[in-house]
C-alpha cells in the first residue's frame, strides 16, 4: 500500500523572518536577544519554583499554551506541578501517591491537551502480581487570581486499557471539555470519549478501531487528530511501531463525533492508507510541525525503524493521500544490532521533537539537531549525568514553539535562533534557486550570492535570457557581464540586462533627489552613467531596427519596444539633457522616422515640420503639426500644407477649436487658386463664424466675400442669420453692399439698403426684378408716412401706363395706407369710373363711419368737461363743520387743541398722529423729501423770528417769506395728507402682513 514518494520535500517559501518562538525565561537572561553569530540552538536551564516540600526526581513533562506540567516523585510520594511559564506564579499542586503506592500503579505516560487544561495520565501495575489492571486517570485543571485548582478522576470505563497515545480535539475542545477525543491502547485500540468535570460517572467509550487485530502486544505510539483548513474534511494520523496509518472523512459541519471518520473502515468500504516500515525498535514516535497558533500542521515527521521519515500534509480537501512527500533521514540503525546494550542505548534515541527545518534528537547522553534538507548534523551538545541527571526526554510546545528538555534532575529550554539563517545555502547548493531567492532575500550580501550563481547557471546552460534578467539584479561588474553577453549573436539579452540596470540607475537617482542629498559628485556620476546607458541602448535598438534582410514584422517589434522605452519619462529628461548627441546618433543612423519621432518626443516641433516639408511628406507634416501643442507653428506651416492637403488641413485647423485665433489664419484661408481650396476655406469660415462664435468683422467680410462670388443662396442665408439690426451684425453693411452691387447680387442688395434705411432706392431695385420682395420691403419701414410714400411708388409702378383696374383694387387691399383718391391719378383721364364705383363707394362708406366715429368721440368729451365742471363748483363751495368734541381718528384725543387734518370723507386727524401713521408708508424718497421740508421750514420759521425781533425787513420782503413758508407747508401737506388715512392709504396697503418678523413677535410673546 505504500505509495511513491519524491527523494526531496517540497517546503513553502519561508521569506518573512520567522517570529513564531515563544521562549521563557531561562537563566541566561532574555531569550529574545539574538546575535549572527550565534549558534541555531542553545541549551538553557530553566529555573522552576517548585515548592520546598516536594521532593524528588523528576519523572514525566509535558507542556502546551505555556502550561508546564511534571511529575516529580519519590519512592513514598509522587506530586504532579503545574506552572505557567510567562508568570512567576505559585504552581498548581496534586498529591497523586493514593492513587499510585497504595493501589499498586505506575505512570506511564501523561498528556495534555491544547488549552493546557485537560490531563490524562496513563497508569499501569507496577508487576504483573500487583493485581491491578491498567487505568488512566483524568486531571481537570483551573485556575483563579489565587490560585490553581486541580480536580482528579479516575476513569472506570477505560479498566484493562493501557492508553499508550492521545489525540486531543483541538476543534471542539475548550477549558471546561476535551471534546471528543480519541485515545489509542497498547494493543491496537482507538477509541472515543469526551471528558469533563461535569460528566463524572458518565464518561462513553466507543471503539472505534483495532488495529492490534487481536495481538496482545500492538501498542499505539501515536496519534493526531486533524482538520484540513476551510473544509469539513479530517484526518487521523496513527502510527505503531513498524506502521503509520491515515484515515479521512468528511463530516456534517454540525457532526461532534469521531465515529463517522472510521466508520467506512470498519464496514470494509475502504482501506486505511498504510506504510509499514521494518523494524527492530518496540516503538515508534509521530511528531507534526506547525507555525505557531495554527492548527494545522505544516509538516509531520515519524521516527522509525528506518530512520526519520519527513514530509509536508496535504491542505486539498479531495486528495487522495494526506501525507506529501517522504525524505528519509538515515540513523544507522542496523549498525545498532551489532552493538552491546550500553552502545545500543547511547546510539538510539529516546524521543525527537520537529522545527521548521530541523529534527532534534535525545539520546541517552547527548542531543543533536539534524537539518531536514541536506541531512547534516548542525548541533550537538552532550550531557554531564552525574550534574544534570539522566535525559529523559524532549517536548515541543506546539503553540508557542518552545523546546523543552528535561531529565531526572533539570529542565532545559532549547532556544531556537533564526533556524533558517543558512537554509537558503543548502538551497542553493541544491540547485533550487527560487527557493534559495526566497529564504535569503532578507539579507542583501546573500541575494546578491544567489542570484550571481543562479544567473552563471542560466547562463552555462544556454539561459541567455534568463541569466540577464538575474545578472541585472547583481552587483556584478557591468563590463564583466557586458562583455559575456556581446559575443552572443542574439542581442536581446544584453538590451534587456542594459535595460535593467538603467532602470536600476533610475530609480536610485529619484531616491537621491528625494532624499536631497549633498553627494553632488555621486549624483554628477550617476547621471553620467544614466547618460552612457541610455545612448548605448538606443544604438543597440536602432541597430536591430535597421538591420538588414529582416522582415516587416521583426523591424515592427523592435521599432514597438524603442518607442516604449523612449516614452519612459526618465529616458525622455536624458534625452533632452544630450538632444545634440541623441540627434547625431539617430542621424548616423539613416533613420529619418525615428529622428522626426525624437524631435516630437523633445518638443522640436518646428524643426520635425521643416525637414518633412523639405521631403514634401505632407501628410506626415500634418499629423506631426496636429501631436504639438504650439499655435504658432499652424500659423506658420499651415499655408503650404492647405496649397497641398487643403481638406485634411481644414479638418486639423477645425480640430484644434478655439485655441487658433482665426485672424492670424487669414495667410491660410486666402490660398484660393483651385474650387477644392475655396471650399475648403469657406468650410473653416462657416466653422469659425457659427462654431468658434467669431466676431471679428474681416473674417466675417471674407465669407461674405466669398458667399456672393460663389454662393448666393449661402449669401442669404448668412443675412438672414446676422439679422436686420445695424448694430448686432459682424460684417461691414457698406462693404457688403459695395460687393454686391459689384457682383450684381440683387436680393442681397435690397436686404443691405433695407439695413440702412434706403428704403426707396431699396424699393426701385426690388421692382426691377421681384415685385414681392418690393412689397414686402415698402411694409418694414415703422414710419407710416414712409411706407405710404413706397406704396404709392409701387402703385406708379403697377399701374402708370397699364391703367390695370384690378391691380389698383388689390393694391388697396394689401396697404390700408392707401386710398382710391391716391390712386386715381395714375389712370388716365379717360378711364371710366364705372371701373372704380364700388372702391369709391367703400371709401366714401369709410370717411361716413370715420365722421360718426368724432362726432360721438366730441359728444363723449364734452359731456366729461361738464361733469367736472360741476364738481369743480360743488368742491368749491364744500365745507366742514368742526365742534368742540370732535376727536382724533387715530388717539381719540381732543381734536382742536392740536393741529390737524379734516377730509372730505369725514376723518379727522391730529397732524402729528397722521404724520406717525403715514411715514412707514412713504418712500425712501419721498420720505427723505419730508425730513428735507421739515429742515427748511423750521429753518424760514426760525429766520422770520430773527427778523421781526431786529424789524429790518420790508413789507416786501416780508411777503415774499411769507409765501415761501406757505409753499413749503403745502408741499408737506402734500405729501402726509394727499389721500386719507383710512379710506385711502390703509386699503392701499391691504395686501402687507401686520407683522415682518414674526420670530421677533415670538420671542416678545413667550
Amino acid at each position: 500500500m505504500a505509495q511513491g514518494m519524491p527523494n526531496q520535500p517540497k517546503f513553502l517559501p519561508r521569506i518573512e523572518r520567522s517570529a513564531g518562538n515563544s521562549y521563557v525565561a531561562t537563566a541566561s537572561g532574555n531569550p529574545f536577544e539574538t546575535d549572527e553569530d550565534e549558534e541555531i540552538f542553545s541549551r538553557h536551564k530553566m529555573v522552576l519554583r517548585v515548592p520546598s516540600d516536594c521532593t524528588g526526581d523528576l519523572q514525566h513533562l509535558t507542556v502546551s499554551r505555556n502550561w508546564l506540567v511534571c511529575i516529580l516523585g519519590t519512592g513514598e510520594r509522587t506530586t504532579l506541578l503545574r506552572f505557567f511559564l510567562p508568570r512567576a506564579i505559585p504552581p498548581g499542586e496534586l498529591a497523586l501517591e493514593k492513587y499510585l503506592s497504595g493501589s499498586g500503579y505506575k505512570i506511564t505516560k501523561i498528556f495534555l491537551d491544547p488549552t493546557g487544561h485537560h490531563l490524562i495520565v496513563a497508569l499501569v501495575p507496577r508487576s504483573a502480581s500487583a493485581g491491578v489492571s491498567p487505568d488512566f486517570l483524568y486531571i481537570h485543571c483551573t485556575e483563579s487570581p489565587q490560585a490553581q485548582q486541580l480536580k482528579v478522576r479516575r476513569i472506570e470505563k477505560f479498566k484493562d486499557h493501557e492508553i499508550t497515545a492521545v489525540a486531543f480535539n483541538p476543534y471542539h475542545g475548550s477549558d471546561s471539555t476535551t471534546g471528543s477525543i480519541l485515545l489509542g491502547t497498547s494493543r491496537g485500540l482507538v477509541f472515543e470519549t469526551e471528558l469533563s468535570p461535569a460528566a463524572e460517572g458518565h464518561v462513553q467509550r466507543k471503539q472505534l478501531y483495532d488495529l492490534g487485530l487481536g495481538r496482545p502486544k500492538y501498542p499505539i505510539t501515536g496519534l493526531k487528530l486533524l482538520r484540513i483548513p476551510n473544509s469539513s474534511r479530517y484526518i487521523v494520523v496513527v502510527t505503531s511501531p513498524e506502521c503509520i496509518y491515515t484515515f479521512q472523512e468528511t463530516l456534517k459541519p454540525e457532526e461532534r463525533s469521531l465515529q463517522p471518520i472510521f466508520a467506512g473502515y470498519v464496514s470494509g468500504v475502504q482501506e486505511p492508507h498504510c506504510e509499514e516500515r521494518k523494524t527492530d525498535l518496540t516503538y515508534s514516535q509521530l511528531r507534526f510541525f506547525a507555525p505557531p497558533n495554527s492548527k494545522y500542521p505544516k509538516q509531520w515527521a515519524w521516527l522509525c525503524g528506518e530512520g526519520i521519515r519527513v514530509g509536508e500534509l496535504s491542505i486539498e480537501a479531495n486528495s487522495a493521500s494526506t501525507l506529501l512527500g517522504s525524505t528519509l533521514i538515515p540513523l544507522d540503525f542496523e549498525k545498532a544490532k551489532h552493538l552491546s546494550y550500553e552502545e545500543r542505548r547511547l546510539s538510539i534515541p529516546k524521543a525527537f521533537v520537529l522545527t521548521e527545518y530541523h529534527a532534534v534528537l535525545l539520546y541517552a547522553d547527548h542531543i543533536r539537531a539534524i537539518c531536514l534538507l541536506n541531512q547534516e548534523q548542525v548541533y550537538q551538545e552532550s550531557f554531564d549525568e552525574a550534574r544534570v541527571g539522566r535525559p529523559l526526554s524532549i517536548e515541543r510546545d506546539e503553540l508557542t514553539g518552545s523546546i523543552y528538555v528535561y531529565t531526572v534532575r533539570t529542565v532545559f529550554n532549547l532556544r531556537v535562533t533564526r533556524e533558517e539563517r543558512d537554509v537558503w545555502k543548502i538551497y542553493l547548493d541544491k540547485g533550487q534557486y527560487e527557493l534559495a531567492t526566497a529564504h535569503a532575500a532578507e539579507n542583501p550580501e546573500n541575494l546578491q550570492l544567489v542570484l550571481a550563481q543562479r544567473a552563471d547557471a542560466a547562463f552555462a546552460e544556454g539561459s541567455y535570457q534568463v541569466a540577464a534578467d538575474y545578472y541585472a539584479e547583481t552587483t556584478k561588474s557591468f563590463e564583466e557581464v557586458c562583455l559575456k553577453f556581446m559575443v552572443l549573436p542574439d542581442k536581446r539579452p544584453i538590451i534587456d540586462y542594459v535595460k535593467k540596470r538603467l532602470s536600476r540607475l533610475t530609480t536610485k537617482a529619484t531616491r537621491l533627489e528625494a532624499e536631497e542629498t549633498d553627494e553632488g559628485e555621486s549624483a554628477e556620476d550617476l547621471s553620467n552613467a544614466i547618460k552612457a546607458l541610455v545612448i548605448w541602448l538606443i544604438d543597440l535598438y536602432l541597430i536591430q531596427i535597421n538591420m538588414p534582410d529582416q522582415n516587416e514584422e521583426w523591424r515592427r517589434a523592435w521599432q514597438s519596444e524603442y518607442d516604449e522605452l523612449m516614452r519612459q519619462p526618465q529616458v525622455l529628461a536624458c534625452t533632452r539633457a544630450n538632444r545634440t548627441h541623441v540627434q547625431q546618433l539617430i542621424a548616423e543612423h539613416a533613420d529619418p522616422h525615428n529622428l522626426a519621432q525624437f524631435a516630437i518626443a523633445i518638443g522640436d516641433y518646428d524643426e520635425v515640420v521643416g525637414q518633412q516639408l523639405k521631403a514634401e511628406r505632407y501628410t506626415e507634416a500634418l499629423q506631426t503639426l496636429c501631436k504639438q501643442r504650439e499655435p504658432e507653428l499652424f500659423y506658420k506651416y499651415a499655408p503650404e500644407l492647405m496649397a497641398k492637403l487643403p481638406k485634411a488641413t481644414v479638418e486639423a485647423l477645425m480640430a484644434q477649436g478655439s485655441r487658433l485665433e482665426v485672424e492670424k489664419l487669414v495667410p491660410t484661408l486666402i490660398v484660393l487658386e483651385t474650387r477644392e481650396q475655396r471650399e475648403q476655406t469657406t468650410r473653416y469660415l462657416e466653422f469659425a463664424v457659427y462654431k468658434l462664435n467669431t466676431t471679428n468683422d474681416a473674417i466675417h467680410n471674407f465669407l461674405l466675400h466669398l458667399y456672393a462670388q460663389h454662393d448666393p443662396k449661402s449669401l442669404m442665408k448668412y443675412l438672414e442669420i446676422q439679422g436686420r439690426d445695424e448694430t448686432l451684425v459682424h460684417y461691414d453693411i457698406h462693404y457688403a453692399l459695395k460687393v454686391c452691387t459689384d457682383l450684381d447680387r440683387k436680393e442681397a442688395c435690397v436686404f443691405l439698403q433695407c439695413l440702412l434705411e434706403m428704403w426707396i432706392m431699396a424699393v426701385e431695385l426690388a421692382l426691377k426684378f421681384d415685385m414681392k420682395l418690393a412689397k414686402e420691403t415698402a411694409s418694414r419701414p415703422t414710419d407710416s408716412a414712409m411706407r405710404r410714400q413706397l406704396w404709392l411708388r409701387i402703385a406708379y409702378h403697377d399701374i402708370k401706363d397699364t391703367n390695370d383696374v384690378k391691380k389698383a383694387l388689390n393694391l388697396l387691399k394689401e396697404c390700408d395706407l392707401l386710398r382710391i383718391e391716391d390712386l386715381l391719378p395714375f389712370f388716365s383721364d379717360f378711364e371710366k369710373i364705372d371701373n372704380f364705383k364700388e372702391a369709391i363707394c367703400d371709401a366714401l362708406r369709410d370717411y361716413n363711419h370715420r365722421i360718426q366715429e368724432i362726432q360721438r368721440e366730441m359728444a363723449e368729451t364734452q359731456e366729461q368737461s361738464d361733469r367736472v365742471s360741476s364738481e369743480l363748483q360743488q368742491v368749491r363751495n364744500y365745507s366742514i363743520k368742526m365742534t368742540p368734541q370732535d376727536t382724533c381718528s387715530i388717539c381719540e384725543m381732543m381734536l382742536l387743541v392740536k393741529p390737524f387734518f379734516a377730509f372730505m370723507c369725514g376723518h379727522k386727524f391730529h397732524s402729528d398722529c397722521l404724520e406717525k401713521q403715514v411715514l412707514p408708508m412713504l418712500t425712501k424718497e419721498r420720505s427723505r423729501r419730508l425730513s428735507t421740508l421739515k429742515q427748511q421750514l423750521e429753518a424760514e420759521v426760525q429766520q422770520t423770528k430773527t427778523n421781526s425781533s431786529s424789524s429790518s425787513l420790508t413789507k416786501q420782503q416780508a411777503m415774499e417769506l411769507q409765501q415761501k413758508r406757505t409753499a413749503l407747508k403745502t408741499e408737506i401737506e402734500d405729501i402726509l395728507a394727499s389721500d386719507c388715512l383710512f379710506c385711502g392709504l390703509l386699503i392701499d396697503t391691504i395686501d402687507q402682513p401686520f407683522v415682518d418678523d414674526w420670530e421677533q413677535v415670538n420671542v416678545e410673546w413667550e
